[in-house]
């Protein structure tokens, strides 16, 4: 009886929240989320690399259809900017937030192993000119949970897989 007063109460502190507080519910919520995958990708394959799915080029429409791939956004195409693939926070961009500078990733059907060189913030709907001289071979983006920022990250190659150390 008593574990059900507790479960109905933190339910209706957690419908509260969600209601009063949305952002910070989203950001908390997103940031355990991102942690607990980092985790459970070191506990279960240490050894394997994360991977990344590009998809097809596109804008908005493209990237709302939220199918696990990172859409190559064509407004963001302008001199100096290198391609930059983008994917929902809730739909498989949030694989990004748990990496660091360093990390090594691959790309879905690909054998080369990439490695993040760079990172940037910027406010959401900023102008793209703020992604001016990032260097590799191209970036990915997401959005930040519960926040009115977005995170991109640039990602050059360091050679085929079996022989990066």
């Amino acid at each position: 009886m008593f574990a059900s007063i507790v479960l109905v109460g933190l339910g209706m502190s957690f419908l509260s929240a969600s209601v009063f507080a949305p952002d910070l519910v989203d950001k908390v919520t997103g940031d355990v989320k991102v942690s607990v995958l980092k985790q459970f990708h070191q506990i279960f394959a240490p050894d394997e690399l994360p991977t990344i799915r590009l998809g097809g080029e596109g804008g908005m429409v493209e990237l709302d259809h939220c199918d696990g791939t990172f859409t190559e956004m064509v407004s963001y195409r302008i001199d100096d900017v290198l391609p930059l693939f983008a994917a929902h926070n809730n739909c498989g961009g949030d694989v990004i937030l748990g990496w660091d500078l360093g990390q090594r990733v691959m790309v879905e059907g690909s054998d080369v192993v990439y490695e993040v060189v760079e990172e940037r913030h910027t406010p959401k709907w900023s102008n793209v000119e703020a992604l001016v001289g990032m260097t590799g071979e191209f970036m990915v983006q997401t959005c930040f949970y519960g926040e009115n920022r977005m995170r991109f990250l640039s990602l050059a190659p360091v050679g085929p897989a079996g022989s990066v150390d």
